[in-house]
């Protein structure tokens, strides 16, 4: 399989940012990949609901492009990340972009996970993200 490391760069009260590299070793595509859980939030988020809004994504990718999605066994399209487009996106002025059961009852199958899929990723492919999430459905202090 390709090589993807999930970096978690900071984590508040009420956001997180990860940085995610991707090398192409000739293996294929990544497909569905989870890069964020539930459960990997501090605290945990509680019975794995969905748990995050994308806020902004920085991004350099050299000959591929990557699908994130959320939600369920057969995950919802969250945003799609092109190789030849800008290198940011910010959709903090409308409160970010989210797994939608946040605000309604999930689905049975919905886990809460962030994914990452390819397209393009050949030997020797390169890119990495930077995602700022903001964490949602928190358990009260």
């Amino acid at each position: 399989m390709s090589q993807i490391t999930v970096t978690k760069v900071v984590e508040g009260a009420s956001h997180v940012v990860i940085r995610v590299d991707l090398l192409g070793d000739g293996t294929g595509e990544l497909d569905g990949h989870v890069i964020l859980a539930p459960s990997d939030l501090n605290p945990a988020s509680p019975n794995n609901v969905p748990a995050f809004r994308l806020m902004q994504v920085w991004y350099g990718l050299i000959w591929f492009d990557v699908a994130l999605s959320v939600g369920t066994i057969i995950p919802s399209p969250l945003w799609s990340v092109s190789r030849d487009s800008g290198c940011h996106a910010d959709f903090r002025s409308f409160g970010g972009l989210l797994d939608l059961n946040v605000y309604n009852s999930p689905p049975s199958d919905d886990n809460g996970k962030l994914t990452l899929s390819t397209n393009g990723l050949l030997k020797g492919s390169i890119g990495s993200l930077v995602l700022e999430l903001r964490k949602t459905n928190q358990a009260s202090a």
